[in-house]
Formats: C-alpha cells, structure tokens, sequence
C-alpha cells in the first residue's frame, strides 16, 4: 500500500502540505490522487495564480518504509 503527502505551493503565497488519511493499492492510484489534492487546493485560491505542486508516494513494507515516487 502507497502512502501520499503532497506539498502545493501558490505563487507569492505559503505551501501547504497535507497527507492522505488513507492508503492507496498502486503507485498510479497515488498519483492521481495527488494531483486531484492538489487542484482541491488550488480552487481555494484565486484561480488565475500560478501553482506547483510536489508528491511522494512511499510503500509500507514490514522491513520498514521506502520512497517509490516523486514529482
């Protein structure tokens, strides 16, 4: 199971990290899901203002923690 946080970052403005209150089965799923936080985030915003955002997705195994993917 892949765990998410994902930092947005808003031209001129804070970054906002949040982390996902549940696993998800795949690495895509995870992505995705970034994404769909990250725009969430960015409609609170006024809509014409630039945005980045960053994610990880990190695998639980019983040996420990791991990262699996970034953008």
């Amino acid at each position: 199971m892949f765990h998410l946080v994902v930092v947005v970052c808003m031209a001129g403005s804070a970054c906002e990290t949040l982390h996902a209150p549940v696993p998800y089965p795949s690495e895509a799923r995870c992505a995705g899901q970034a994404a769909l936080l990250a725009g969430i985030v960015r409609g609170q915003y006024h809509p014409g203002r630039a945005f980045r955002y960053e994610y990880t997705c990190t695998v639980n195994a019983r040996g420990g923690a791991g990262q699996v993917a970034a953008k």
